[in-house]
């Protein structure tokens, strides 16, 4: 069997070893305690106190920087320039008069005689013009040929060497057909033709080397054969409404 074994001492002292042995604890706590603050206390009376400056509030003005000093100029020493010495010039002798000599007396050369201007030949005076020998028969205009064919008024031929066509209206359009030459008609120069019409002469075929010719009524006829019986010649037109006229 194990036994435990406690000191006989402390059984039989508890009440005055046992505080004595605490407050001895106590003392030495608080003596390790003190000598630890006195340490800090020491470290911190060995660094130095920093105050911060307080900052400067931008209301405040800042004290004007002092101006640079103007350096003051000397003043120049003025020399007196010595005065220039003037020297007399030599005066030179007046030269001596030369004679005149007497002035040469020229004849009078004639004035010379004006450019001729040579005056522009005369131009003939325009001979009197000759009345026109023979006729030309034409139309108005080609609206007066185109009116007077649609009206059946005149008949209009091509008449070439073997065949005729005679100018017709189909549905307003000018057109060529095979005709018959005519028993009398009147031939008319190639340039009193309207161009339309030598254009539906072309377009039906037959050759341009043709005689145009215009068959007239009886009215129209009697005023044809009056002009030629009066006139040796002239420009008979016929006007739209069927009527003839001449002129020079």
């Amino acid at each position: 069997m194990r036994y435990s074994t406690y000191p006989f001492g402390r059984a039989f002292d508890m009440d005055g070893g046992g505080a004595a042995d605490l407050q001895t604890d106590v003392m030495r706590f608080m003596a390790i305690l003190s000598l630890c603050l006195v340490a800090i206390f020491a470290l911190v009376q060995s660094i130095p106190a920093q105050v911060p400056a307080p900052p400067q509030s931008e209301a405040e003005p800042k004290p004007p920087e002092p101006a640079p000093a103007v350096p003051v100029p000397k003043e120049p020493v003025v020399v007196e320039a010595p005065a220039p010495i003037v020297v007399p010039e030599p005066v030179e002798p007046a030269p001596a008069p030369t004679p005149k000599a007497p002035p040469v007396v020229t004849a009078p050369r004639p004035a010379p005689p004006p450019p001729k201007v040579e005056q522009p030949p005369s131009s003939p005076e325009p001979a009197p013009s000759k009345p026109q020998e023979g006729f030309t028969l034409r139309f108005a205009s080609d609206q007066a040929l185109t009116a007077l064919v649609a009206r059946e008024d005149i008949g209009f031929y091509a008449i070439g060497q073997e065949s005729a066509s005679r100018m017709q209206f189909d549905r307003g359009r000018v057109e060529f057909w095979q005709a018959s030459v005519p028993k009398q008609y009147h031939e008319m120069h190639a340039s009193t033709v309207p161009g339309s019409v030598r254009d539906a002469l072309r377009r039906s075929g037959q050759p341009a080397d043709v005689v145009w010719a215009v068959t007239l009524p009886s009215r129209l006829s009697r005023d044809l054969n009056r002009f030629l019986a009066n006139y040796s010649g002239g420009d008979l037109i016929i006007a739209a409404n069927g009527t003839l006229r001449r002129e020079e």
